[in-house]
């Protein structure tokens, strides 16, 4: 546990001095990292929510017409379109 606190605070360290944050004062720290925090969670969730569907379209245009017949491709391509 102690071990993992360490990496942990080490970590943080790391990012203050990358991102240039340890110059700033308390409440400029947190509404930075708040930002960052809010950020991430968005990329997170629109990964989770958007990319499969953007991954399995773009496998229709990649993968082969033999691989799938084309009324069926067409259609579902077309429905995944509608939709964005």
């Amino acid at each position: 546990m102690l071990n993992l606190k360490h990496l942990a605070s080490h970590a943080y360290r790391q990012y203050e001095l990358v991102t240039c944050i340890n110059m700033l004062e308390p409440w400029e720290k947190k509404l930075i990292n708040g930002f960052f925090l809010i950020m991430l969670s968005l990329v997170i969730f629109s990964s989770f929510m958007y990319l499969p569907d953007y991954l399995e379209t773009l496998m229709q245009f990649i993968t082969p017409a033999a691989w799938h017949s084309s009324s069926e491709n067409t259609a579902y391509v077309a429905q995944k379109m509608a939709r964005s």
